[in-house]
């Protein structure tokens, strides 16, 4: 038996191919949310202030003295924002639907003489009986098969980044700043020792604005016990006075480090 129109016109086409289809798109939606919660998240705390991250650490000033250095850095900013869409999407549906009849026959026929009938001849005598009987037997069976096969291919790739974010990250980068902190050590030079017995010395330095009190004259990373005494702004020159710790040599020339008292 063929395949009618009443077997195709059975198939949900709407679902079997739309559904695939509404997949995609609220898998999109899904991704979308996701991101818009992941830059929330990770972007701003409960107040809505930026989340910032700092980071500590030593390095040169531009007068060459030691010091301590902070960044801040937005944590967004360090981040890859997940952005993805869908290209494109394929979707093969095919459906084989497969019609049989099926259809069996029996019949039984029997021929029994039961009737009677005879006479007399001359040249013989006859007597017939006959009894007969008929029966048949048919049946017929239609069987129908569906087959379906279904394939989605769907190519995923990273999306440009939306102008309302990347706005937002460009703002964030803007406020990357780097900050100074304490100051470690400055290095210095003896330009002079005004004392034959080596108890006054003046020491030169190249970062006048961080000389502050209470400072150390360290030598080769050992503590001199030198005090400075004063400093001479016009000269950029430190005067040191004291007994300096025994083992301890400075000589003109000698680069030293001054560091704050702890």
């Amino acid at each position: 038996m063929a395949v009618s129109g009443r077997e195709l016109s059975s198939l949900d086409f709407s679902n079997l191919i739309g559904g695939p289809l509404n997949a995609i798109v609220e898998a999109q939606a899904k991704s979308a949310i996701s991101t818009a919660n992941f830059i929330r998240e990770a972007a701003f705390d409960k107040d809505g202030k930026v989340v910032n991250v700092d980071f500590s650490y030593e390095k040169a000033n531009n007068n060459g003295s030691k010091q301590e250095f902070k960044l801040t850095v937005p944590f967004l900013t360090m981040l890859p924002v997940p952005y993805i869409k869908v290209n494109d999407a394929l979707v093969e549906f095919n459906a084989k639907i497969t019609s049989t009849t099926e259809s069996s026959s029996s019949s039984n026929f029997s021929n029994v003489t039961n009737a009677s009938a005879g006479g007399n001849y001359w040249f013989v005598s006859a007597k017939v009986n006959t009894k007969t009987s008929y029966k048949r037997q048919s049946s017929s069976t239609d069987k129908e098969e569906r087959t379906y096969d279904m394939h989605v291919k769907v190519n995923v790739t990273n999306a440009d980044m939306p102008g309302g974010t990347e706005r937002i990250l460009n703002m964030l980068e803007e406020s990357i700043g780097e900050t100074t902190g304490k100051l470690i050590s400055i290095p210095v030079t003896v330009s002079k020792i005004t004392d034959p017995a080596k108890t006054d010395y003046e020491i030169s330095t190249n970062d006048p604005n961080n000389i502050v009190k209470d400072l150390e004259v360290w030598v080769n990373g050992v503590n001199s016990e030198l005090t400075v005494d004063k400093f001479e702004t016009d000269k950029n020159t430190l005067v040191c006075k004291g007994s300096v710790k025994q083992g301890v040599n400075i000589a003109e020339g000698s680069a030293l480090e001054l560091k704050p008292k702890p």
